[in-house]
């Protein structure tokens, strides 16, 4: 790993550069090197997060109410938005992996562990504000824009609003499920009254089948669902 470059790339310069290390330190290196990895960190990291985005959401989103608010921040802190941060800073080729590993893909989970890692390594080595800053410089962006776009909305839930008001049927049944066991792919279709919506994949059950109702409730189109169009 090249910590100069990841101190760049995220704007933060370690104290402590042996806590940068542990925040890239995944669990199948940190095994063989006898090492600490980053999954006490990612802990630490998760609930430093949580903190920091709910704070941004109350000071700056007074017109969303509690719901809403717990919607926006799930959607702020997913592994999905997490891994693309991750993704687009380019750290995932600063990860310490043991060889075995790295002949297969990254998973999300990996990259989204390892934001929250940085967050508590970042806390620890520099305090509440330097975590601030970081969490708002690469995620104020994208937490704007899950508001504005209105994707926090739950699909599956307003689908089910749905199916009820029209009193048809709604059902989930799994298609498949795929890859190596610590790492599975679900795929679930949605069928409203046994007619095929909507189709869906996730790294789990639930996962899948929100997809699968997003997928549906699209298709779907101009109908109102849930209060959404």
């Amino acid at each position: 790993m090249n910590i100069p470059q990841i101190e760049k790339t995220i704007k933060y310069s370690f104290k402590n550069k042996s806590l940068c290390e542990k925040a890239f330190s995944h669990s199948s290196y940190a095994h063989e090197l006898h090492v600490e990895d980053n999954e006490r960190l990612e802990f630490f990291g998760d609930a430093i997060l949580n903190f920091l985005v709910s704070e941004y959401l109350y000071e700056n989103f007074g017109d969303k109410d509690e719901g809403q608010l717990s919607k926006i921040k799930a959607k702020s802190v997913s592994t999905e938005t997490l891994s693309q941060v991750v993704e687009n800073l380019g750290l995932v080729g600063q990860i310490l992996l043991f060889n075995f590993e790295k002949a297969l893909q990254y998973s999300k989970k990996t990259h989204a562990d390892l934001f929250e890692a940085v967050l508590a390594a970042i806390y620890i080595d520099g305090g509440m504000q330097e975590a601030k800053n970081f969490v708002l410089r690469f995620l104020k962006q994208h937490i704007d824009q899950i508001v504005s776009s209105g994707s926090y909305e739950d699909y599956k839930t307003a689908l089910q609003e749905y199916a009820q008001g029209k009193k048809i049927n709604l059902k989930y049944e799994m298609i498949s499920k795929s890859g190596p066991e610590h790492r599975p792919i679900y795929k679930f279709c949605v069928k409203l009254d046994e007619v095929l919506c909507g189709i869906g994949e996730g790294s789990s059950k639930a996962g899948a089948q929100i997809n699968a109702a997003k997928a549906a409730f699209e298709k779907i189109g101009t109908e109102k669902i849930g209060g959404t169009n």
